[in-house]
């Protein structure tokens, strides 16, 4: 089992942060081993018990080193059908997730295990919805790479210190600095030709394709999900969505359905088990922690959340999940109800898990005042 990245490694100097060559080169040669291995019986390297584990929404990375993970990733788009339909070349798809994994940083959160947990979560949605046979190629192909791309070379550092501190990234884009840098540095892997996993589509199916990547990366911005569940649930009660047939839904209708999907799919971590999301947790707050102290260092002042002094785990946990996950989960469910068993249940018992803490700790806060 990997421990998490150490906090020592979370720095504001790109230099510092890779994913260095000789760890990308280790895992090149780790994933070519598996998937020319059939020793499991199943079909490159994974079993198929392998293959129904990643189907669900309970599954854990923290079993599994980075080259299985990526051997998963590979599967993920052969058992949606897109290498054999779109097609897409199975060399250019491995040398694509081979650059996405060198392209993640070694940040504690916000890194390739991050990738592919929502990945993962996003696959899962797509057989919980059965979207594999209701979106077409184009729209899964473009879902999928979004969820890989997500946060690439994600520099462990918020939107928030971006635009205080006036960094590069920040100077390069008027809006969402982060998401439009992820959707931006996708494309210009996707335009390598060695990793164009979109070369068999034409000029204007391609474009499409690219502007939906973009778009879906860009409503991972938080700054923006009001807005976006806002639009999502007004667009459930003016009737968009036919629970009898999505397929029969506009275009746009599907594409703000799978922004729901994507982000949904980004904050699942609360819908696994606790085992698996209390390590997730610690993870981020590890991040949001390096950030603050690196704020104050900069003598900025570090958003409520993430300045150690003032943030409660438990407290945190209740009001992320009751404010953002479980009305997020919530939304879906309405159009996929599918997920209510798998997703909105799980994130419920997390709730009522903090909130039992919550409760515990000010109860002994309250003897100890008295005492």
């Amino acid at each position: 089992m990997e421990a998490a990245p150490s906090i020592a490694l979370h720095c504001p100097h790109p230099e510092r942060i890779r994913t260095p060559d000789s760890a990308c080169e280790s895992v090149r040669a780790a994933v070519n081993a598996i998937i020319g291995s059939d020793s499991d019986g199943g079909t490159g390297g994974v079993s198929e018990a392998e293959r129904r584990a990643i189907q669900l929404a309970n599954f854990s990375n923290w079993e599994h080193e980075d080259a299985r993970l990526l051997v998963y990733m590979r599967q993920i788009y052969i058992d949606v059908g897109l290498v054999e339909r779109l097609p897409i070349d199975e060399d250019k798809l491995l040398s694509f997730l081979l650059r996405i994994y060198a392209g993640y940083n070694q940040v504690p959160f916000h890194n390739f295990r991050h990738c592919f947990m929502v990945t993962q979560m996003t696959y899962s949605i797509i057989w919980l919805g059965n979207l594999h046979a209701i979106c077409s190629d184009s729209e899964l192909v473009a879902l999928l790479t979004a969820a890989v791309c997500h946060d690439l070379d994600h520099p462990g550092l918020s939107n928030y210190y971006q635009r205080l501190a006036a960094t590069k990234i920040a100077s390069s884009y008027s809006a969402s600095p982060l998401e439009s840098h992820h959707a931006a540095t996708a494309l210009a892997v996707l335009s390598d030709p060695a990793c164009d996993i979109l070369a068999s589509l034409t000029a204007e199916t391609r474009s499409g394709v690219e502007g939906a990547i973009q778009r879906l990366i860009l409503a991972t911005d938080m700054a923006h999900h009001a807005e976006i569940l806002a639009e999502f649930e007004a667009a459930v009660e003016a009737g968009q969505f036919s629970l009898q047939d999505l397929s029969d839904c506009s275009a746009d209708s599907r594409e703000l359905l799978l922004r729901i999907v994507l982000k949904t799919a980004d904050v699942s971590n609360e819908a696994r088990p606790v085992a698996t999301a209390e390590r997730w947790i610690d993870c981020l707050l590890a991040e949001f922690f390096a950030e603050a102290r690196l704020e104050q260092e900069s003598d900025i002042s570090p958003l409520p959340f993430m300045n150690p002094a003032l943030v409660r785990k438990a407290v945190s946990q209740q009001q992320f999940i009751g404010g953002i996950v479980l009305p997020l989960s919530l939304a879906l469910a309405r159009v996929l109800p599918r997920t209510e068993t798998d997703i909105v249940q799980p994130v419920k018992r997390q709730l009522e898990f903090y909130t039992r803490l919550v409760e515990d700790e000010e109860r002994e806060a309250a003897v100890a005042e008295e005492d």
